[in-house]
């Protein structure tokens, strides 16, 4: 991280404020530790976590997979939400389970029954 951060900090925020609407944060722990966005973009950045069933375990080795169908979904839908509760509304209207722990819109949990 130590390593990353300045050359990740250089470029991340310029590309990260294209076009205005929610930043999907789709990194795992580890890698949100290489750039965090600050200002303006922390308050539209949405992390998103992939939950397994009832129990609401971490999803690991498919977690990857998820994010990627979710992300394929939104654009094969073409469903880019300009704001973050639009982007709930989306993902449930694509047909997946979203959960917003303590009701805040920049953390969005998906729960899958299957991996």
């Amino acid at each position: 991280a130590a390593y990353w951060r300045r050359p990740l900090a250089a470029v991340l925020p310029a590309e990260a404020a294209a076009d205005g609407g929610p930043l999907l944060d789709l990194r795992s722990a580890a890698y949100r530790a290489l750039w965090k966005p600050t200002g303006e973009l922390a308050e539209r950045t949405v992390t998103v976590r992939v939950l397994h069933g009832p129990s609401r375990t971490v999803v690991s080795h498919f977690n990857k997979a998820t994010k990627g169908r979710l992300v394929r979904d939104l654009l094969t839908a073409g469903e880019l939400p300009a704001t973050l509760p639009g982007l709930t509304g989306a993902l449930r209207d694509l047909g997946y389970t979203v959960e917003r722990p303590d009701g805040d819109d920049r953390q969005l949990d998906i729960v899958v029954d299957q991996v």
